[in-house]
């Protein structure tokens, strides 16, 4: 579905920005989160007091849901803008979509295996013999979680989001045909009255609101405000730092942050779109960044976590010390995709010969 106003459309390359932005919250989380962390390893904060720090690294946790959210804004886009695709159609494009995020963490798997062989003990971590041959086959292409077994990476959690996602946003966007915005106060009481796998249960709210975005083209309609740009980045800023504040309450945490989590990630997405989005330059950076996020997402605790555990923060500046994270994670999905396509090359040479 595409907005009437030409130029006023939310594009991939405006998702890609979101992902950009969102990939950066979860580095600074995973990095800082930790107050033991930050003291034990000296991190230098400066000008800000350790509790801002800290309250917005915490803050960073929200990514999650902005991934969540535009993956299933993505997939239902596409089901509405097929105005007679059937629930079988639907369905058969789903198992291309999970076949295809299948090879691609695989592919991903088996780099991590090569080139980082040396800081990791696979008999340790799946056993011996075939059981440990099974467990390291059932981690490699990202079902770990559906078979119990306990992966590589703990980043890699969030394959089970993404496989679901594929699979029960084309229900969620033909319930939206049928029962429109009413399936927001369903997704509401759903995990009140229904037993819910964790991950479902957290996320549920935030893909029936992604969902309902795109079919109601909602981003769209914030795009085609007729605000100076000056007012749109005040807005963002301080819708921003409101989101940060209330989010990070130990009430919000514990009773509402499947709720919060939902609307700030939609705030989120349009604030970066609005903002961020509008400078050439910058806009090229974060949308670059977001084409990247998911193999970033899944490889960048390798490197905090197992090979430069110390190191990583031996900088003491955070902002040093994220962006040499970034660094690393960025460098390593480039050179992972550039030998994907180097392989795909050689197939097609291979393939006409």
């Amino acid at each position: 579905m595409e907005s009437k106003v030409q130029g006023k459309t939310f594009t991939k390359e405006h998702t890609n920005v979101a992902k950009g932005f969102a990939i950066i919250l979860l580095l600074m989380y995973h990095l800082f989160f930790n107050v033991y962390e930050v003291e034990a390893m000296g991190v230098i904060y400066t000008p800000l007091s350790q509790k801002t720090f800290l309250t917005i690294a915490g803050f960073g946790n929200i990514c999650v849901s902005v991934f969540v959210f535009l993956t299933a804004y993505g997939i239902a886009k596409g089901i509405f803008s097929q105005k007679d695709l059937s629930m079988i159609d639907a369905y058969k494009q789903a198992l291309k979509r999970f076949f295809k995020l299948m090879l691609n963490f695989f592919i991903l798997y088996v780099s991590v295996i090569i080139i980082m062989y040396p800081h990791l003990d696979l008999r340790a971590q799946y056993g011996w013999g075939g059981q440990g041959f099974i467990r390291l086959m059932t981690d490699a292409i990202g079902l770990h979680s559906i078979f119990g077994v306990a992966p590589l990476n703990v980043s890699w959690w969030y394959m089970e989001v993404a496989y679901l996602l594929i699979f029960l946003v084309p229900l969620f966007a033909f319930m939206a045909k049928k029962a429109g915005y009413y399936i927001i106060l369903i997704a509401c009481i759903a995990p009140l009255v229904i037993n819910m796998n964790f991950n479902i249960e957290r996320f549920l709210l935030v893909a029936v609101v992604g969902v309902c975005a795109a079919k109601g083209e909602w981003i769209d309609k914030v795009m085609q405000w007729k605000l100076h740009a000056v007012f749109k980045w005040l807005l963002g800023i301080a819708g921003l730092v409101l989101c940060v504040f209330v989010r990070q309450k130990e009430i919000v945490q514990e009773s509402f942050i499947s709720i919060t989590d939902t609307f700030i990630a939609l705030f989120i997405v349009c604030m970066t779109t609005v903002t961020i989005a509008t400078v050439p330059g910058v806009k090229k950076v974060f949308s670059f960044l977001g084409r990247h996020s998911m193999n970033m997402y899944l490889v960048h605790t390798f490197f905090y976590m197992n090979i430069w555990r110390k190191e990583i923060y031996q900088f003491k500046y955070a902002i040093i010390t994220l962006l040499f994270l970034l660094a690393a994670s960025l460098g390593y999905s480039v050179f992972l995709e550039g030998i994907k396509k180097l392989g795909k090359w050689i197939y097609k040479k291979i393939k006409r010969v």
